[in-house]
């Protein structure tokens, strides 16, 4: 985990494309373990506009079809829009934290940043509005990007959001997880 500690889990995960191309599809243990541990806990998944895109983009490379599932499944939602003034209590509005997340994405990446998709920039603004519309106390963002990762924790320190948006590491995740299903 990025942000160093997994509990309490969060109640609600923005889930990143690099998350679900890397948990695979019905068949994987991964899949497996952590389909049926969102479902037994109540544990609510979100998927961003932009990663609706890439994966209808990735289609072909996906072994089952996210976008389908949170059309026709109670346990994922697609986050309509983000509200880029939205923010929480004293927090930096969604959009300024996606702006700063874009452009120390872009720096790790060494990228211009008109280059660089705006996905990984915009799943904490997803998680603010989550956090603002929602009775969710904290939300998880899961991911397979150590830059995305960094990028995101390094801008929500010191905010009211650190440890109400947690940048989770998908093994560390599936990790503990397995461990709560034992």
């Amino acid at each position: 985990m990025t942000d160093g500690h997994v509990s309490p889990f969060p109640s609600a995960l923005v889930l990143d494309t690099s998350f679900l191309r890397t948990i695979g599809g019905t068949d994987s243990d991964p899949y497996q373990t952590f389909v049926q541990y969102v479902r037994d806990n109540g544990v609510e998944l979100y998927l961003s506009e932009r990663v609706v895109e890439e994966l209808t983009e990735q289609q072909g490379y996906l072994s089952i079809d996210w976008v389908d599932r949170a059309e026709t499944t109670a346990w994922i939602s697609i986050v309509d829009s983000i509200q880029p003034g939205v923010r929480v209590h004293d927090g930096p509005r969604a959009g300024e934290l996606m702006d700063r997340v874009h452009e120390r994405l872009a720096e790790y990446e060494q990228t211009d940043p008109d280059e660089l998709r705006k996905t990984d920039s915009e799943l904490p603004a997803v998680a603010v509005t989550l956090l603002g519309s929602t009775q969710h106390e904290s939300v998880g963002i899961v991911m397979d990007d150590r830059n995305a990762e960094r990028s995101i924790s390094g801008v929500i320190k010191n905010t009211y959001y650190e440890g109400r948006i947690r940048v989770l590491n998908i093994w560390e995740t599936i990790d503990y997880i397995e461990s709560r299903n034992k």
